[in-house]
């Protein structure tokens, strides 16, 4: 495998973990207007949350495939083509998080 693979794949985790923290981030503001809970939760908690909750989501089947279910994955897949996809999801979240933030800012505000 050659590096642009590597490369591509870390792009496509960067755009899934932003992607992912955005729609959280969009999601617990409009679910504050609903639940009790998430009206009550401040800005630092709703953005820890999100970090943790997308780090969760995105980031559990690649670790997976990288370590416990490594017999289980495509020979095609390297494993430092899983490496760029979780460096990717890893750098993604936190700017899906300042996008989701801007998107509350901008839109819901």
């Amino acid at each position: 495998m050659d590096s642009l693979t590597s490369a591509h794949r870390f792009m496509s985790g960067f755009f899934f973990g932003a992607v992912i923290a955005t729609v959280i981030m969009v999601l617990l503001a409009s679910a504050g207007e609903f639940s009790p809970f998430m009206a009550r939760m401040h800005a630092l908690e709703q953005v820890i949350f999100t970090a943790v909750t997308s780090l969760l989501i995105a980031g559990t089947k690649p670790l997976l495939y990288k370590t416990v279910w490594s017999e289980r994955r495509s020979s095609f897949i390297l494993d430092e083509d899983l490496s760029a996809t979780l460096r990717g999801r890893a750098f993604g979240i936190p700017a899906g998080v300042m996008i989701g933030i801007l998107i509350q800012n901008a839109l819901l505000s």
